[in-house]
Order: C-alpha cells, then structure tokens, then sequence
C-alpha cells in the first residue's frame, strides 16, 4: 500500500525588498538572453612538453640505444691488452716448456757432469761404473729438482696470468657500466629539470584559463552581488514556497532516500568563485546567501544551455538542477 504526503511551506521577502529581486531576476533575464557565460574555452588548456623534458627523455633513448649497439656489445667482449699479453700463459701452454727453462736446465747440468768427471778423473777412476752411476744419479736429481720447482711456478704464473685478465675485463665492464650510469643519470636529471618548467607552463595555462573564466562569467559574478545586496536587506530568506509529495515507504521512519534536485539558482548564491571544470560544465564555489558554509557545485542558468532537461523552476520560481542527470554531486568544499 503507497501513500502520499505534500508539505507546503512560505517564506516571502517583506514588500519594500521585492524590487530589489525582481531587478535581480530582471538582470538575470537580460543576461542569459545576451549569451553571456557558459562559453567555449578556445585556448590550450595542456602545456606541452618543453625542450629541457624532451631533451633529457632523447638522452634516456639515446643511453638505451648505445648499451643495445653491437659496437658497444664488441667492446665487452673483445679481448682486453691483458688477454692478449697473458693469453698464452693463463691457457698454460708454457707448463714445462719454457726455452728460456731449458737453456738454464742445461747449463746447470753441464756444470754438475763437469765436476764429477773432473772428481773421478783426479781419483784415476775416470769412465768406471760408479763414475758412471754417480753422473747419472746427480744429473737426474738436478734435472727432477729443476722441473718439479719450475711446474710449480709455470702454474703459479698461470694462475696471476688468469686473476689479471679477470681483473682487467671486470674493471673494463665497470668503467662501461659507469660510463651508461653517468649518461643515464644525466638525462634523468634534464627530465627533473624539465618538469619543474613544464609544471610552471602548465601552472600559466590554468591562470589564463581561470583569468578567461572568470571574465566570461563577469556579469552573472556582478548579478551575484546584487542578489546578495537584496538578501541583506530582505534578511534570512531561502524558498518561498516548496511543495513535495513523496510516496509512502518504511525507509521514511530511518531517514530520506536522498534530495534528487538541488537549488543551484544563481541568485540564491554569493561569494561566488570558478574553481574548475567537470563533464563539460564549470564548477564554482559559493554561498548560499545567509549561510556561511561553502559548497562545490553548478549554476543553473550555465546548465540551462548546455543541458536543460536537467534544469526545472520550481514553484518558488527559482532554478533546480538534477545532478545525477549531469554525472555530477554536490559537495561542501
């Protein structure tokens, strides 16, 4: 079962303040007949981006492109002065075959098969068996001695010949590595720099863009205040008459579903100030007059020709603006 209810409520200005309203509505007439307000911004609203930001972004590409460059890959591989220098012996080619090994072994055996023969010769055993079995025992020593100490540091040599190329290639991709980081770091930087100046261009967009607004919507600002001038003198004045009839349901015992029209009537507002632009209509900030609180909405002349099934007069004469219809709320700034 539905029911309905209807309130009506009257709150007149007293008689020697209708002429200022009626001037106000007058006003208002001449102005939305002139087109005045709600115009299209023709400038740019978007700054682009400035040379510094273009410049450091080119310099980030251009860091990319020189790390990915098949001549910069071939200086990472290519052999280093220390590969090639200490190839041979890091690979240990020179284990035990070292000429410069042989010609030291060789003299120091010579040298020791000289002197047991001059022994054995002194003693007139020259060319018996232990002058035989004695130069064979020494020589065989010298010689077992010479290449067991000369493979220790054949691979010892090896080894520091190893450690140095690693050492070299890891210095040579850290000086490249460096070199990548600094041009990186660099263009990062021009971009930082860039965005700075690019904020301050865009920053000098919005002020033109607000100085524009602010001068297309002069006259509805001026009727502003001539509305305000007539609500301080009619005193505390908001809907003159308001009628709703609402259907009956048990929501109404907790609280309302929600106010779907909403006064946006320019001459019920004041102090009234653009502070920016929502699907396609500008958003302002003001105060409904004898209030001190601040809302965040629209005008309901601006909407009328942009939207006007949104927009109805109520009884009381004044505009209402349905928000939902716009995608837009109403909001206490």
């Amino acid at each position: 079962m539905s029911k309905s209810t209807t309130s009506t409520s009257e709150n007149k200005p007293p008689e020697w303040a209708k002429p200022l309203f009626e001037q106000s509505a007058s006003e208002a007439q001449k102005i939305y007949d002139s087109g005045a307000g709600g115009s299209v911004y023709q400038g740019q609203t978007v700054a682009d981006l400035g040379g510094t930001t273009q410049a450091g972004i080119q310099g980030v590409s251009d860091a990319a492109s020189n790390w990915s460059n098949p001549a910069y890959q071939n200086m990472l591989t290519a052999p280093t002065s220390a590969a090639s220098n200490l190839g041979g012996m890091a690979s240990g080619q020179n284990l035990l075959s070292n000429p410069h090994f042989e010609d030291a072994l060789k003299g120091q055996i010579d040298k020791t098969a000289a002197q047991v023969q001059s022994q054995f010769s002194g003693a007139g055993r020259y060319g018996s068996g232990a002058n035989t079995g004695v130069l064979a025992s020494e020589l065989g020593n010298i010689r077992s001695n010479a290449l067991f100490n000369q493979y220790n540091q054949d691979t010892q040599n090896m080894l520091t010949a190893n450690s140095q190329i690693d050492a070299a290639n890891a210095n040579r991709l850290g000086l490249m590595n460096n070199s990548f980081a600094n041009q990186l770091g660099g263009a990062q930087a021009q971009i930082g720099a860039g965005q700075v100046q690019d904020q301050n261009a865009q920053d000098k967009l919005q002020a033109d863009y607000s100085k524009w607004l602010a001068e297309d919507m002069q006259d509805w600002t001026r009727l502003g205040l001539l509305q305000s001038a007539a609500a301080g003198s009619a005193g505390n004045y908001g809907t003159n008459v308001q009628t709703q009839t609402q259907p009956f349901n048990a929501m109404g015992a907790i609280g309302g579903l929600g106010q779907l029209l909403l006064k946006s009537d320019a001459r019920l507002k004041e102090n009234i100030e653009p502070v920016g632009y929502k699907n396609g209509h500008v958003l302002w900030e003001f105060t409904y007059r004898g209030s001190r609180e601040r809302f965040r909405g629209v005008m309901a002349q601006m909407v009328m020709e942009m939207a006007p099934a949104a927009v109805i007069m109520e009884p009381d004469g004044f505009y209402a603006v349905d928000y939902a219809a716009l995608g837009l709320e109403m909001e206490r700034a």
